[in-house]
């Protein structure tokens, strides 16, 4: 597995959605992804979707709300393929769920702009084991 570098304007990004945050809140996240030049997509799993993003097949994942159980064993698979993501354990991720977002590394910066999320999380602690 490994995941896939590319321009931010042929990236394919994965937005989950959770109804823990106002829909208002999903559609400016689709807004601005899609205002970067990246294409998105919505396949109903965060689970699977981290899996992609580690197995080359898309090149990011966001989720404003999701939680542990559902992105543990990704997160790991994502840092193991040589991608980046943000420190989805910060606060109470642990117990309540936090917002999520894995990519490949060179999109990192465009899509933490984009999502809003990971912004001061720019180094992930290894917490996953």
């Amino acid at each position: 597995m490994r995941v896939t570098d590319t321009d931010i304007k042929q990236a394919v990004v994965e937005l989950g959605w959770s109804s823990r945050r106002p829909v208002r809140a999903y559609t400016a996240l689709v807004e601005r992804v899609l205002a970067t030049g990246a294409t998105f997509m919505r396949a109903g799993s965060g689970a699977l979707g981290l899996a992609y993003v580690a197995a080359g097949r898309t090149h990011g994942y966001c989720e404003l709300h999701i939680n542990s159980w559902d992105t543990l064993a990704g997160l790991l698979m994502v840092r193991e393929a040589g991608g980046w993501t943000n420190d989805f354990l910060a606060g109470h991720g642990l117990e309540r769920g936090n917002a999520v977002l894995a990519c490949a590394p060179g999109l990192k910066d465009a899509l933490i702009a984009a999502t809003g999320v990971g912004q001061g999380n720019e180094k992930l602690e290894r917490r996953i084991s």
